[in-house]
């Protein structure tokens, strides 16, 4: 509640005199002034004397004071005058009216906001505001879908969280372990549930949709102290998000299925040798693999949940789905080969293209208990095609898993030592005679060392050819019989490839 309104219902049964009105911060609670504060909240109303405040160096933002001293009462921002016979009556007058009335306003504030702007995030950072604490908002599998930035959060543990957009298996059971959680109850009820590992005090609140909950409001308290107001208005903000949801996001909280819920559990760090038994009686095929799928023209989370994903499953029946930074994580049976094949691999071809779709595709794999690791070829396999051959649009982790080797190399700037000299010795051959030996005993070697194949890739007669390798073997001093020789050469070319090198 602000002060102006505060000082206005009072009014209506307290002779109050209004001094000045100067700042329109949210007020969450009111204090006596005990002569002991060395600083002052700037959202908190405080009573008292004005002499009270004559040693004071930087007084309350908000008072309704006693006028007994010489304290100029300019400095206050806001400012309001009772008698002394009201001092205590003005307190707990005020103290009934942010109860009873602090929580609409509240609330009346942030669905005017959410019905500006249908943005949770909106709604959560202007929250964040009025509490004057850092806020945050997780669905309850603890994917973090809000955080507010007016007010960033400090604490190490859920800035860790938030950078990763999601807990892992084992914060969710470490926080699904603290009495407070394993007791709340099914309702908006705000509970504190602060932890040893962390020096911030943390309040939560459930969230329901259709009177099921389908996440948790967080405070992390910062500057300004936690108090019993909080709790109620942090279960004021939780009925805000619940309308924001109901009215904009409702897709958000569609009833994900087991299988959904399995992967995902395994995606975020769930043991894969207990997963098996915590969810019975589920089937897969004897070879799967998975996909990674990036939206290049993203036109929002309910676009891929209600269409994209739906036509892919049209393609590749059977498949199931989950989403996971930003990207559809989608386990695929494979029926005979370990690849698509035909019908089925065009299909998906129009499909990506259609829907300006990039999807990684891991190796092929048995047990779903491995679905974590192959994932993550497919996102290394999406991550490096768009970089190294953003034409495509269907990047396979077989093409790619040496570049995925040398992603994983410490030190980016050694790897030019792993290269075999033939590649500079004939690099600055071509530049200095206006030839292109470097890019021939690239094609011959991509052609399996097939003067036919490599001939007609270059346009080239074979003795013009067979020509040019003799030049590139006298020019670098290497055998291109030698198969070891060889392989070092292809080895090279990726690693120029891989650097940008490649010409």
């Amino acid at each position: 509640m602000k002060f102006n309104d505060l000082i206005t219902k009072i009014s209506v049964n307290i002779p109050i005199i209004k001094d000045s009105c100067d700042n329109q911060t949210e007020i969450i609670d009111i204090a006596l002034i005990d002569g002991r504060q060395n600083s002052f909240q700037g959202n908190v109303l405080y009573f008292g004397y004005s002499s009270q405040l004559d040693s004071v160096g930087t007084p309350p933002c908000h008072c309704i004071l006693v006028n007994d001293g010489n304290f100029l009462t300019d400095r206050i921002q806001n400012l309001a005058f009772v008698e002394t016979s009201e001092l205590f009556s003005a307190v707990n007058l005020a103290r009934t009216l942010m109860k009873s009335s602090g929580g609409g306003l509240l609330y009346e504030e942030l669905i005017k906001r959410a019905n500006e702007t249908r943005d949770l995030q909106a709604v959560v950072n202007t929250a964040s505001i009025l509490l004057g604490n850092s806020l945050l908002f997780s669905d309850v599998n603890f994917k973090i879908l809000a955080h507010s930035t007016s007010i960033p959060v400090t604490d190490d543990l859920w800035k860790d969280n938030i950078r990763q957009g999601y807990c892992s298996y084992d914060f969710i059971q470490a926080v699904q372990q603290l009495k407070p959680i394993q007791q709340a109850g099914h309702t908006t009820d705000a509970i504190e549930v602060s932890c040893t590992e962390s020096p911030h005090r943390k309040l939560s609140s459930k969230v329901f949709h259709n009177d099921m909950q389908v996440g948790f409001l967080l405070m992390i308290e910062g500057e300004t102290p936690v108090t019993p107001v909080h709790m109620e208005m942090l279960e004021v903000v939780s009925h805000a998000i619940s309308y924001t949801i109901t009215h904009y996001f409702a897709y958000l909280f569609q009833t994900g299925t087991r299988y959904q819920q399995l992967l995902y559990e395994l995606l975020i760090g769930a043991p894969p040798e207990n997963i098996a038994s915590c969810f019975p009686g589920l089937e897969f095929a004897s070879k799967l693999i998975a996909l990674s799928i990036l939206p290049t023209r993203y036109l929002g989370e309910r676009h891929l949940k209600d269409h994209i994903v739906s036509a892919l499953k049209e393609v590749l029946p059977g498949s199931h789905v989950t989403y996971h930074e930003g990207k559809a994580a989608v386990l695929v049976p494979l029926s005979k080969n370990d690849d698509f094949h035909g019908e089925q691999l065009q299909e998906l071809q129009n499909l990506v293209a259609n829907e300006h779709l990039r999807i990684g595709v891991s190796n092929a794999f048995t047990h779903v208990e491995s679905f974590a690791k192959y994932y993550h070829q497919a996102v290394s396999a999406l991550n490096l095609g768009k970089r190294l051959n953003p034409e495509n649009l269907i990047f396979y982790y077989i093409d790619y898993q040496f570049y995925d080797l040398l992603d994983h190399v410490e030190d980016q700037s050694q790897l030019g030592l792993f290269c075999h000299p033939a590649l500079s010795m004939l690099r600055q051959y071509d530049r200095k005679n206006e030839t292109c030996l470097y890019a021939t005993l690239k094609v011959y070697l991509d052609s399996g060392c097939s003067i036919k194949l490599a001939s007609e890739k270059l346009f080239v007669h074979r003795n013009s050819l067979v020509y040019r390798l003799g030049r590139i073997s006298e020019i670098s001093n290497v055998d291109l019989n030698d198969s070891y020789i060889r392989f070092m050469l292809r080895m090279s070319y990726l690693i120029d490839c891989y650097k940008g090198q490649a010409a």
